[in-house]
């Protein structure tokens, strides 16, 4: 970490580009994974005490790599260490206080350190998701090319979130850490971004030997136009869409007897820039993601790529 100096003041450019940030000017507003509304924005002085109180209240402490440390008195050293050396953003929840932190710490050259920690009671809700990617947004825009991080080998949720922000294992130190980076100028040419970073995992799906109106009841209880037919195989064997059930008589049929078959899917490892160019050139709206064994992964449409834009600004 860097020398310690004033924890909001001004005598840091560091600090001064935190303060021009987008994410300063418009904090990230989002829905949880189970409808909770988060804010993240970066830490104001008065609310250094709260994200010792955050830290403070982690089960169990010690958690990684020996922290949060365990000793109250040494755990508000770390917390006030990080305030006075990173560049930090905060997750707000409109009921908890901070949920979860991020910070980035600048190293030799242009590259930096990340940490994300999301308290115990609010983790697997996408939380961290979003302050990493909020973190890597203040990175390129305060002027760090390179980012550095390191997790548990064993922590494979962590490792999945980071790998969705476009971080690649550098190097693993046998059964217990894997080193992370990202190089943040490539990240941001959006034709070099992968499908599998943006696509949606949970996807809702109909089989080829399914009645039609159970479809039916699919489409009316989620918000989609069109969903993936898969056969016994887990294959994706087709695609069927509300306007495929609007004749006379299709609900007396099975989901394989309408579904169209020459279904066109992209890969996780295709870049962006390739999806991109099959909607347009296709007209279509979104696309099954598969494996090397056309088994269903994901789906990516185009909402999810203007999220991502929507997210990079």
């Amino acid at each position: 970490m860097a020398a310690e100096s004033g924890a909001f003041g001004e005598s840091d450019p560091m600090d001064g580009r935190l303060n021009e940030s987008t994410i300063a000017h418009s904090p990230h507003a989002f829905v949880t994974k189970r409808g909770d509304p988060v804010v993240i924005t970066p830490l104001e002085e008065a609310r250094a005490e709260a994200l010792e109180a955050m830290y403070l209240a982690y089960e169990p402490r010690n958690a990684f790599w020996g922290l949060p440390p365990i000793r109250d008195d040494a755990c508000r050293r770390w917390v006030r260490g990080m305030i006075a050396n990173g560049l930090n953003l905060v997750a707000l929840s409109m009921d908890a206080g901070i949920v979860g932190h991020a910070a980035l710490f600048p190293m030799q050259a242009d590259a930096c350190e990340m940490l994300v920690v999301v308290s115990p009671a609010f983790q697997n809700r996408g939380i961290g998701t979003q302050l990493a990617r909020c973190a890597v947004q203040l990175a390129h825009e305060v002027g760090f090319g390179r980012i550095w991080l390191s997790v548990e080998a064993t922590n494979l949720r962590a490792r999945h979130v980071f790998r969705k922000c476009g971080f690649e294992d550098l190097a693993r130190h046998g059964e217990v850490e894997v080193e992370m980076g990202l190089d943040v100028r490539r990240l941001h040419d959006p034709s070099q971004v992968r499908v599998g970073a943006l696509m949606t995992r949970q996807v809702v799906c109909a089989h080829a030997d399914m009645p039609c109106r159970a479809a039916v009841d699919l489409f009316l209880s989620h918000p989609i136009g069109a969903m993936p037919v898969l056969d016994r195989r887990g294959r994706v064997a087709g695609i069927i869409s509300q306007t495929d059930l609007l004749m006379p008589g299709s609900l007396s049929k099975k989901v394989g007897a309408l579904m169209t078959r020459q279904v066109m899917a992209a890969r996780e490892d295709w870049p962006l820039a390739r999806v991109i160019r099959l909607f347009h050139s296709r007209r279509i709206r979104c696309v099954p993601v598969v494996d090397g064994r056309q088994r269903l992964v994901g789906v990516i449409g185009r909402k999810d790529v203007l999220s991502y834009y929507a997210g990079r600004t």
